[in-house]
């Protein structure tokens, strides 16, 4: 989260004309998330379970996109219009990191509590969130 708060320090300060570069990668991205969604199929093959192991997914949270893009977006919009000091980038890093592991956490515990709902209406879930991604982008521009 402090790579993220001082990364868009350096944006803010020395590239301001990158913001609609940004917003436009930023919406591709999440339409193309939304299409992998759609078009994602079911993993039950013994390998696909091997690989997907508990070391991994802790280890692959050190490089989780979305937590990048949570701490981009969120110190770029509320933060740094504000507040630019070390001190308060350095606090505010502490407390997003702090929410950002409760978020990973609950989206843990919820995806364990609802396992067997979600498997149940996959497709109907998964339309649904790539619905609400296309939404998203869209939303950026309007």
């Amino acid at each position: 989260m402090m790579l993220c708060s001082y990364f868009n320090l350096l944006l803010k300060n020395y590239i301001p004309k990158i913001e609609l570069a940004m917003s436009v990668i930023g919406a591709v991205y999440m339409i193309y998330l939304a299409v992998k969604i759609i078009t994602s199929k079911d993993s039950n093959s013994e390998g696909d379970k091997k690989n997907n192991s508990f070391t991994t997914g802790m280890l692959l949270q050190f490089i989780n996109p979305k937590g990048i893009l949570y701490g981009l977006t969120v110190v770029a919009t509320f933060i740094l219009p504000f507040q630019s000091s070390t001190i308060s980038i350095t606090l505010y890093s502490i407390f997003l990191g702090f929410i950002g592991f409760l978020s990973t956490f609950c989206w843990g515990m919820f995806g364990s509590v609802f396992q067997k709902f979600l498997s149940k209406y996959k497709n109907q879930f998964n339309i649904v969130m790539a619905l609400l991604l296309v939404y998203v982008a869209i939303s950026i521009f309007i």
